[in-house]
């Protein structure tokens, strides 16, 4: 019998919280990291010099992680429950390789070709401002390695359910970019945060090969298992993942060329947005599809729909249930919210303004796009990657079309409200499919879910906005502290009425989340 690989492992329930947590710590440190760099920064022509340096390095990097992550876990666990530790790492092992070859030559192969291919994607930009861009990108070269590695890593921690290192190594990375831009910006100027990226990527990787590394033993520095049937499986997962992720790249290159022919600072506001409407699709769409997806991968491998319908339907109703109001509050309040978090330093009133705009077209795609990366997961546990991206290949095209159509009408927002858009119809399109795949998606109870979560929005939303409109005289808003006293207590106003009328709707996912807290809290007494 074969070493067994002792690793620290979560349940469902426990992983979808060490889940939650590590990304809202990672979350927020981000958004101190936008922070800081909006304020060594601001919305200029070097943040959009490095947004678009950044483009393929770390695309390449997110292509390979993301693919391997989902490619991987379902074949890797079903070779270590019926092979063994040794059979499942050999497996490991060549894919680790064939990993860092191809991250090693891309990377040798971007830095010659930096200089002619960063013209074509930033094709507006001022020709200093297109050398600084080459100079960026040659610098982030490393990063490709390192961050697409670590994706790996990850997935060999996820495979053997350790969610612990996954949720909160990725705190070091924006610890590596807040550093680079601090300490680095006055002398470095942009470069200095580039530093910080490839700095934060090696300290993200060491950490998630620290609960691995008792068991190096198992790793390999060969490519014998190239032969091997679950290579070739991993490679048929892999390849339309492969090509889904090079199209959306490709989507957003074309958001950032035509950027790049607006006002300066174009690219800059559409970054900063994107990083705030994130927030609810990581912290909670990523968070639990990736707790669930082990659990998913196990009940589609026995072929059990019920239970994959279960646990999408409760996972989509619970989700709708946050980010509708969430979705609301970022459509009154997009520019109190971009005020707060960025105006200071080089982040003026004019990139406020411009972020703003972005933030609330990109707002309206919130909805839909935490509801794809919840349902992506089900058809990749089913080991159907060819469906959702040949549905993800339509949803861009149309982006594209959408784009060159509405930037010539909306400059910038143009191009946050084309992606809101574009998300709603892969939504509808995944949905479709998929109850075919499952017979059916218990749409009776989302509907009713869904309506019920809307109607107490829509009440939370007239009273936050009646608070808004009231406070603003009262407030002298260029105080910091008055700018954050007025968005917690809107904030707390509205999650009162928010769930005050969900309870008087008797919505289920409140009375099932009080039902969970109550038996926590309340643990029968133990037996004299």
């Amino acid at each position: 019998m074969g070493r067994r690989v002792k690793i620290s492992r979560q349940g469902m329930a426990q992983a979808t919280i060490l889940l939650i947590a590590g990304t809202l710590l990672s979350r927020v440190l981000g958004y101190v990291r936008e922070i800081v760099i909006a304020y060594q920064y601001g919305a200029t022509a070097s943040t959009d010099a490095y947004l678009v340096a950044s483009i393929l390095p770390m695309g390449i990097a997110g292509m390979v992680a993301g693919a391997i992550t989902v490619a991987f876990i379902p074949v890797f666990t079903e070779y270590r429950v019926k092979a063994g530790e040794e059979e499942a790492w050999r497996i490991a092992s060549t894919v680790l390789n064939l990993a860092i070859i191809f991250l090693v030559a891309s990377s040798v192969i971007y830095l010659v070709a930096a200089p002619f291919l960063i013209p074509l994607f930033g094709p507006g930009l001022a020709p200093e401002t297109q050398q600084l861009a080459v100079r960026l990108s040659q610098m982030l070269t490393p990063a490709i390695v390192f961050t697409g590695l670590t994706g790996l890593i990850a997935a060999i921690l996820n495979a053997y359910r350790h969610f612990m290192s996954p949720a909160f190594a990725g705190l070091l990375y924006n610890f590596g970019m807040i550093a680079g831009a601090l300490l680095l910006g006055d002398t470095m100027g942009i470069a200095g945060l580039v530093v910080g990226v490839v700095a934060g990527a090696v300290a993200h990787l060491l950490v998630l090969l620290v609960p691995l590394f008792g068991h190096r033993g198992y790793y390999r520095a060969s490519l014998s298992g190239l032969r091997h049937p679950a290579i070739k499986q991993i490679g048929m997962l892999i390849l339309p993942f492969i090509v889904g992720s090079a199209s959306g790249q490709i989507n957003l290159l074309v958001d950032r060329m035509l950027a790049s022919g607006l006002v300066e600072g174009s690219i800059a506001s559409l970054n900063f947005a994107t990083r705030i409407m994130s927030l609810p699709v990581g912290i909670f769409a990523g968070a639990v599809a990736t707790a669930v997806y082990p659990y998913l991968s196990e009940q589609a491998s026995k072929y059990d729909l019920v239970q994959v319908r279960r646990t999408f339907s409760e996972g989509l109703r619970l989700l709708w249930f946050i980010v509708i109001p969430i979705t609301a509050g970022l459509l009154i309040l997009s520019e109190p919210v971009v005020r707060l978090l960025f105006e200071r330093g080089a982040f003026d009133a004019v990139a406020t303004q411009m972020t703003t705009v972005a933030l609330f077209y990109y707002s309206l795609g919130i909805v839909a796009n935490t509801a794809n990366v919840m349902i992506v997961r089900v058809y990749f546990a089913m080991q159907d990657t060819i469906t959702p991206i040949k549905l993800g290949l339509w949803a861009i095209a149309l982006n594209i079309i959408l784009n060159l159509i509405l930037v010539r009408f909306m400059d910038h927002a143009g191009l946050a409200l084309a992606s809101s858009l574009a998300a709603g119809l892969n939504f509808l399109m995944l949905a479709f499919y998929l109850r075919r795949k499952l017979e059916h998606l218990d749409g009776g109870r989302i509907l009713r879910s869904t309506m019920k979560a809307m109607a107490s929005a829509v009440a939370m939303s007239a009273v936050v906005w009646a608070g808004y409109v009231y406070s603003q005289p009262h407030l002298d808003m260029t105080q910091t502290t008055n700018q954050a006293a007025q968005l917690v207590g809107l904030m707390v106003l509205g999650a009162a009425v928010y769930f005050g009328v969900a309870a008087l709707l008797k919505t289920e996912e409140l009375t099932n989340l009080v039902d969970r807290v109550k038996a926590k809290l309340v643990r029968p007494k133990p037996q004299a």
